[in-house]
């Protein structure tokens, strides 16, 4: 790498009209200058070069993928919203307006022999190959997730939804894996998804150009909530299934996960630096809204980050929330605002809750970072066909597991993760990919919500895999825990209180 003086060329003297910079502030333009160099020869020495055997380090970076109002109102198609407002004559229109802007979260972890990259996406789906591919290949991270939140009231770039289809994701009536019907190469021609794509990758080398010394704590706990979840299947005495899309009621249902999980990335100071929350709920509060939003998962990292401080990232890692809502949903003028942002400061303060009741580990193990990657091969439910899906399974400090899914897992997956996971701290990530497989599954049933039918469950209302495919990817998962926790000399099943 190249080190010029021209790097650090500041001018003392300003043009006319500019007042002239104090000591002060050059000395802490130099300090800008110095970190960002020191960062990008960090990233020149490659991946391994700057963890030593027993460290754990972590870095942040936050980008804005919002576009701009010129944009998002100019009625060329090129994106779209899902279920966007109806307008006269039953045609539909992209809002005109955006209620708040929405972004790209990064958090990487290193050690001295390997790298993740977590991205959290304020969209409804977001599965770039072509962002991880360069993720490795620009800056040498090993693996990527990148988790998107699923808020209803995001971008959809343009190609994403089957053509002519007339149902809000278009893939109701598509019985084949969207892996096969979608260009996703192609994704890349639209003008916004092409340049979140580039946002993202340089937000990776951002993080991973910035780490420092972390300390990781985890856990799960209890969460009840006014606002959310309900189980949105209604299986009736007689067997058949009602969708009850919200609750304005708050009648129990089930089955549900009360709980939520929290990851909490300290710096040696014991300082939060990032806070990960997992969930599992559809942010569906604004869709229809005709407005940009982040739904519940940005007013709850708002939250945080006013509790936790500036220095602090948090971020929103969606769960196995196939069949899982708010009580209130397709809400709309301020009262309908206030609420949504209530769910997510409720969710915030539930995770804090948790997270004050979590104690750092120091051992051998606490900064281990072991990952795997299982292209599970899955049978259609119809037919000959077969998707193949891949499921990262990382294991962090021999005691966090995070499992990722690239579809909408109904409920009861992760409550059957959690149970037979070694470790009690499992974290089911749906909506999540890799760089492998099929970008994308839909809906994840389970056998027993196949033979009841219903929205998410029968073949020609988004769901298109054999009855098992969930089991299967659960099963993979719990099987690569136990072989991540024995490279690092775990017993397995000793983890558990």
């Amino acid at each position: 790498m190249e080190i010029t003086a021209s790097s650090f060329k500041l001018r003392a003297n300003a043009p006319e009209g500019r007042k002239a910079i104090s000591y002060q502030q050059m000395r802490k333009l130099i300090t800008i200058q110095m970190r960002k160099l020191i960062g990008a020869m960090i990233i020149g020495m490659g991946t391994n070069a700057c963890a030593e055997p027993g460290m754990l380090l972590a870095g942040t970076s936050k980008v804005d993928i919002t576009p701009d109002e010129a944009f998002i109102s100019a009625k060329d198609e090129s994106w779209r919203l899902p279920d966007p407002p109806a307008v006269a004559g039953g045609k539909k229109t992209p809002p005109a307006n955006i209620h708040d802007p929405i972004f790209a979260r990064v958090l990487v972890l290193k050690n001295a022999e390997t790298s993740l990259a977590i991205v959290s996406l304020d969209l409804i789906l977001f599965s770039s190959e072509k962002v991880i591919k360069e993720a490795k290949e620009k800056w040498g991270v090993d693996h990527v997730i990148l988790s998107s939140t699923h808020t209803h009231s995001s971008m959809i770039p343009r190609g994403l939804c089957p053509t002519g289809a007339a149902q809000s994701w278009g893939w109701d009536y598509v019985q084949d894996d969207p892996g096969v019907t979608v260009d996703w190469v192609g994704l890349s021609e639209d003008p916004w998804y092409a340049a979140t794509e580039a946002k993202i990758v340089a937000a990776i080398g951002e993080a991973s150009a910035n780490l420092f010394p972390a300390q990781i704590v985890a856990g799960r706990g209890a969460f009840e909530s006014a606002y959310m979840a309900h189980n949105r299947r209604l299986v009736g005495a007689d067997g058949k299934v009602t969708d009850m899309w919200d609750n304005p009621k708050r009648l129990p249902t089930k089955p549900i996960d009360p709980t939520v999980g929290v990851m909490q990335v300290n710096d040696r100071s014991g300082n939060p630096r990032a806070f990960l929350v997992n969930y599992a709920c559809h942010p569906v509060g604004m869709m229809g809204s005709g407005v940009l939003s982040r739904d519940f998962p940005g007013a709850m990292v708002d939250y945080v980050e006013q509790e936790l401080g500036s220095d602090c990232m948090a971020m929103f890692l969606q769960g196995a929330e196939g069949d899982q809502d708010p009580y209130d949903m397709r809400l709309k003028d301020e009262h309908g605002f206030n609420l949504m942002r209530q769910a997510g400061i409720s969710l915030g303060k539930g995770a804090l809750r948790v997270a004050r009741t979590l104690k750092s580990r120091q051992d051998a193990r606490s900064s281990s970072i072991r990952v795997k990657e299982d292209l599970v091969k899955l049978p259609h439910r119809n037919g000959d066909k077969v998707t193949e899906a891949c499921v990262m399974t990382a294991v962090i400090n021999g005691e966090l597991a995070l499992v990722t899914i690239p579809g909408e897992p109904f409920i009861q997956h992760q409550l059957d993760l959690v149970a037979k996971s070694p470790l009690a701290s499992t974290f089911l990530l749906g909506v999540a990919y890799c760089g492998a497989g099929s970008p994308f599954l839909i809906y994840v049933p389970t056998v027993q919500a196949v033979k009841e039918g219903g929205y998410g469950a029968d073949v020609n209302r988004c769901s298109f895999l054999s009855g098992d495919a969930g089991e299967r990817m659960v099963n993979t998962a719990v099987t690569a825990i136990k072989q991540l926790l024995a490279l690092d000399g775990t017993p397995t099943g000793t983890e558990k209180p």
